[in-house]
């Protein structure tokens, strides 16, 4: 599950009515020196335009949410909504030996259409004196379609392109993280559903010519995180593709492929609910990681 909390970053569109061209690559200016680069092919669009990763959304009761890792390490979520609505104004992430020191403030912007526009990451450490900013610029084509998430920062560019299915959903997520000097190497993360596409029952994650695959099973209980998405680089709670699916992640199975060996992880979780059927607390069967909600 350690690997499992990196996941799941987007990234912008540059230019949607650019041809195709599997070995060529567009560039696009960021705040540095250093310049994004689009796929040179295009993705599957869908009929219909849901943009479920592009609203925000949260289930407003949720307030923060408390993880505690390997029974010693913590990490805190906070979260503010606009009034009176489920739509994320900020998030403010707390690493545990920072406390006191240091937080992490995302403050989101939406457009005319109600989906995400930005999300400005600020990391101000009081102690030694240092502030990083990170900006998310979520992109759309003339249609309202999200495409692609650019993320810039002073040091570091990210580029996520989004593919889908002709409902809608999500199909695949190609992304790229690098720094100047660095090659452009795309991973893929590609998402395949149950037959009435409620759930992602299986997701396969090409790296650097690795192959992991996941396969998922679920609780029959609403998941609180669908739908909240930022990028890949942000620590936000996380069981399997929570942001994809409707219901909680109960157990994974991840296999590994390299040119020189494969091995199968097996992966379980145990949910709570109050009497009022909300989440309060899941945690992976060995107590490696235990997240609380509204601590």
């Amino acid at each position: 599950m350690k690997k499992l909390l990196l996941i799941f970053l987007l990234l912008t569109l540059i230019n949607c009515e650019k041809d195709d061209g599997l070995n060529l690559f567009g560039t696009h200016k960021g705040n540095g020196t250093l310049k994004h680069v689009e796929l040179g092919f295009k993705l599957d669009e869908p009929d219909v335009v849901l943009n479920e990763l592009a609203k925000g959304n949260l289930d407003s009761s949720i307030n923060s949410v408390f993880l505690v890792m390997y029974g010693n390490t913590y990490r805190k979520w906070e979260f503010e909504y606009l009034e009176n609505t489920n739509i994320i104004d900020k998030m403010i992430f707390y690493l545990p030996h920072y406390q006191g020191c240091e937080k992490n403030v995302y403050q989101f912007e939406y457009n005319a259409s109600h989906n995400i526009k930005s999300v400005v990451s600020t990391r101000t450490n009081v102690c030694n004196e240092f502030e990083v900013v990170k900006s998310y610029i979520f992109n759309y084509n003339n249609n309202g379609l999200l495409k692609s998430i650019f993320m810039d920062s002073l040091n570091t560019l990210q580029e996520y392109y989004l593919g889908y299915y002709p409902n809608g959903r999500v199909k695949e997520i190609y992304w790229d993280s690098r720094k100047s000097g660095d090659n452009v190497d795309f991973s893929v993360q590609r998402y395949y559903y149950d037959s009435n596409f409620n759930n992602v029952i299986r997701m396969e994650k090409e790296i650097s010519g690795n192959t992991h695959i996941f396969e998922y099973k679920y609780d029959n209980k609403p998941n609180p995180y669908k739908g909240f998405f930022i990028a890949y680089g942000i620590f936000i709670p996380y069981v399997g593709p929570a942001y994809l699916s409707q219901n909680n992640v109960a157990s994974i199975t991840e296999n590994r492929f390299s040119n020189t060996n494969s091995n199968k992880i097996n992966y379980q979780y145990d949910f709570e609910y109050s009497t009022s059927h909300n989440l309060i607390r899941y945690r992976d069967i060995e107590d490696r990681h235990v997240y609380y909600l509204n601590q």
